[in-house]
């Protein structure tokens, strides 16, 4: 809300820069900052999202997002065996291509992977010998997921076991995925705030009745290794109203994926710009004391 729309007798509304380079505390390199304030916020009423200033550095794959790794089972062998895992990293198709092709070939020379620019789909093939792909993570928690569950997932495979069946004319034997390829980084993150109780705007559903809380959704535009700029442009609301007066002596800032991991930043830096509307005048200050105490 602007400050001219309001009684300045009463409320005033400041900005508050929170950027990771000076943050007293980081964590989960730099996907969570701290930042005390010089002076205690006092009889806060609501605070907003001003803006965010967020590169998109997170890799679409990466050992912890469980989606390098996958084994290969050959011809009759009744044992699976680890491939090397992709470096962790943000691919372009044909390097995906290259990179999968090099560990599966490590195992067998007679792999070929290749992308279709026309449908969007990875197959697999061998030259001579069936074969069957494990491309679920190997973190069980990862792999239990219903989507997002390892390599094969973002692969366009939906099944985390696929048996190679034989190509026609003498082929060999291949696997297609069902799905598109998906090279994408996240569409949006998660910001949690805590100042310093969690301030909670925002309900996630997860699987099971579980669900995120957050205060607010921010929505990524555009490609990897650029910046994000939310602005409040969109209508997705970023803002919170105490119910009473509240102090806050500093903030804490999350990012989060869609799953509830802290988003790993690389050790990038990233900013925010918090608005606060507090309460000046004592009258005010004693009216929605009064409204809102308890019996």
């Amino acid at each position: 809300m602007e400050e001219r729309l309001l009684d300045s007798s009463k409320y005033k509304i400041s900005l508050v820069s929170l950027d990771s380079r000076y943050a007293s505390q980081i964590d989960c390199d730099k996907g969570e900052f701290k930042i005390v304030l010089p002076r205690t916020m006092k009889n806060v009423m609501r605070i907003r999202m001003a803006s965010a200033e967020i590169p998109l550095v997170e890799y679409v794959f990466s050992l912890e997002n469980g989606n390098t790794t996958f084994a290969v089972r050959l011809g009759a062998n009744q044992t699976f065996v680890k491939c090397n895992p992709i470096p962790d990293g943000n691919y372009t198709s044909a390097k995906l291509v290259t990179a999968i092709q090099s560990s599966l070939q490590n195992i067998h020379s007679g792999f070929t992977v290749n992308f279709n620019p026309t449908n969007g789909k990875i197959s697999i093939t061998n030259s001579s010998l069936t074969f069957q792909m494990y491309l679920q993570s190997y973190n069980k928690e990862i792999a239990s997921r219903p989507a997002d569950w390892g390599i094969g997932y973002r692969l366009g495979f939906r099944r985390g076991n696929v048996q190679a069946v034989a190509l026609p004319a003498g082929a060999g034997f291949g696997i297609v995925g069902e799905a598109l390829l998906s090279l994408a980084p996240a569409p949006y993150y998660l910001l949690q705030l805590e100042c310093p109780e969690a301030v909670e705007n925002v309900t996630h559903p997860l699987l099971d009745d579980a669900y995120l809380s957050a205060f607010a959704k921010v929505i990524l535009k555009d490609n990897f290794y650029t910046y994000q700029f939310d602005d409040n442009q969109n209508l997705v609301r970023k803002e919170f109203t105490y119910l009473a007066p509240h102090s806050v002596p500093f903030f804490t800032v999350r990012l989060v994926d869609a799953w509830g991991k802290t988003v790993n930043m690389q050790l990038m830096d990233w900013s925010l710009t918090i608005e606060v509307t507090e309460v000046v005048n004592s009258k005010t200050y004693a009216a929605i004391s009064n409204t809102y105490a308890r019996p």
